[in-house]
Order: structure tokens, then sequence, then C-alpha cells
């Protein structure tokens, strides 16, 4: 299935819509104004919560919790080497993923021993954050999506993104 993340521009958080490949509303990413630990929270199409997305302090290199409504947790972290590539290792129920990418940041795999679970690109002209989002297990979908938004806020981190502590 194919998503589309897009970022609001004019939200005083971090907030996203998530579409389907017909265009409508499938999900959306709302992050709380005036939050300590700068949380985010993704709902499906009718409103109903599924998990929270929340920083994770006192790490050497930026990383995220998902804590899923089913009260499984994911651990989205970016990998201090090599240097030159955008790495981040997820800790699930499901076992260890990796995303990888290139140096520019803008094609992102996620996959688990090989087996590709989604694939991202990051539009390149448009006013906003926009990713472009295959996800081939569709089970865990929730948790992909979120994985990319986390990707965004740990990539733009000191550029306006809550995952900053300023």
């Amino acid at each position: 299935m194919k998503y589309k993340i897009k970022q609001k521009i004019f939200s005083l958080t971090d907030s996203f819509t998530i579409e389907d490949e017909r265009g409508n509303t499938a999900f959306s990413a709302k992050g709380k104004f005036f939050s300590i630990s700068s949380s985010q929270t993704l709902f499906d199409s009718r409103g109903v919560e599924l998990l929270k997305i929340k920083r994770k302090y006192l790490t050497i290199m930026p990383a995220c919790r998902l804590l899923c409504a089913d009260g499984s947790e994911w651990l989205i972290r970016k990998c201090f080497w090599p240097f030159w590539t955008s790495r981040f290792t997820i800790s699930s129920p499901v076992g260890e993923l990796e995303m990888h990418g290139n140096l520019w940041q803008h094609e992102y795999k996620i996959s688990q021993n090989g087996k590709v679970l989604a694939e991202v690109s990051k539009s390149w002209f448009s006013w906003s954050d926009t990713y472009g989002v295959d996800i081939y297990e569709p089970k865990l979908t929730a948790q992909l999506l979120a994985a990319v938004i986390v990707i965004d806020r740990i990539q733009h981190s000191g550029k306006n993104s809550t995952v900053d502590d300023d």
C-alpha cells in the first residue's frame, strides 16, 4: 500500500497528515503545543489513538520510542557509524529492523534480515516535508509510518523540530 506523509506548514507543533494512494486521509500525527516530552500521537482516520511517539532522553545518539496502543514498544535509534550514511536501527517486538538511506537522506528502506518492509522517498520540490511510503508489510503500517516521522524529526533536530531540547 502506498501512503503520502505530509507535514503541516502552518502548525505550532510537528503535525502530519497521511493519505492513502486514493488521496483519503488514513492517519494523522499531532504533537502537543506545551509538551516537555515533545511527544506526538498517531491517530487512524476515525481518530482512534494507535501509538505515541516519545523522545528518549539521556542517549548519546538521538532516539525515540513508539508506545503502541497494544502495549508493545519500539525503539528507533540513529547509528553512530558509519558517518557518511544515514542509518537507524529499530528494536521491535517483531525483531530488529534497519533503516538505511543515501547520503542526502531522501531515500530510505526499512528492512528485516534482507527483506524490505517499506521504501521511503522524500519529495524534493514541496513547501513542507513530504514523503512517499510504500509499505509491503500491512500489519506494521502504523509503526512503519511513525518510524518515518521519527526519522524526519531526528534529521531536522535543531531546525524547528520538537526533538530538539531548545
